[in-house]
């Protein structure tokens, strides 16, 4: 999984951390100079250690949340999950005068991070914070559901995955995960359904197509579930996907099957 930056527009993001966004991006600081949001982002695609020494070099300069946010952008980059999640969270519970829009989305950032490090019971926290301030977002009922899903809470993956689509009926991810959790509840013909529905928006899925598989071999249609796992891993190769998560467990499945992809 990976660390969310950020979907919020950058000039939001900008002025919820009190800055003015710069004519174009710029070199790093030199000695003397100001900092700057974007560079110090920029810096953490392309090299991230020097993005961190850049930003907590910002923050000792008093550069506030913009270089913290930046902190645990490039903590992230460098896959250190629990500074990150941390400095995310702090920033989070720090920005009381920010739009809610702004914080709840740092939650989010800070969820992921906690998840990603495998703290569940802080992710799920900050993910609680998140949905507090933002209670319409169908992409933090998303993510809440998956962290569930990682703990088997069933129920509450198909209550946060029903939230999400009553406010995005067309949101693919959630339609096959709430199949995912109706069929470890024991309700085979709405999980087929919701499978069904997820394949028609995104035919390309390769989640919706291996769950659909699966539903289509619980009611007794082998060769359709087949058919739908020799789908996920052709797609998974001609979209150089070939080691996705779910192109091994449609192998699996399929040799579990008696047949072997080709």
């Amino acid at each position: 999984m990976m660390i969310a930056r950020q979907s919020l527009p950058l000039f939001a993001l900008l002025a919820a951390l009190g800055l003015a966004a710069p004519s174009e991006a710029a070199e790093p600081a030199k000695p003397g100079e100001p900092h700057d949001y974007v560079t110090c982002v920029g810096l953490t695609d392309r090299e991230p250690a020097k993005a961190l020494a850049y930003a907590r070099d910002w923050k000792a300069a008093d550069g506030g949340q913009a270089a913290l946010h930046c902190e645990a952008l490039a903590l992230s980059a460098l896959g250190e999950l629990d500074e990150a999640a941390a400095r995310f969270q702090e920033l989070a519970d720090g920005m009381t005068d920010a739009p809610v829009e702004t914080r709840a989305e740092i939650y989010g950032q800070a969820g992921n991070a906690w998840e990603v490090a495998g703290n569940l019971g802080k992710a799920r926290a900050a993910y609680d914070s998140a949905l507090a301030l933002l209670p319409h977002e169908p992409e933090l009922f998303l993510a809440r559901a998956r962290l569930r899903a990682l703990q088997k809470d069933w129920d509450g993956v198909r209550l946060d995955t029903g939230e999400a689509l009553a406010e995005n009926p067309s949101l693919a991810a959630a339609l096959t995960l709430r199949a995912t959790a109706l069929r470890n509840l024991g309700h085979p013909k709405p999980a087929l359904a919701d499978a069904e529905r997820a394949v028609s928006l995104a035919p390309h899925n390769l989640e919706a197509l291996l769950e659909r598989g699966r539903m289509r071999a619980e009611i007794g249609n082998l060769s359709g579930a087949k058919a739908d796992w020799l789908t996920v891993i052709r797609f998974a190769k001609q979209t150089g996907r070939a080691s996705d998560p779910a192109a091994a467990a449609a192998q699996a499945l399929l040799d579990k099957s008696g047949k072997p992809a080709q």
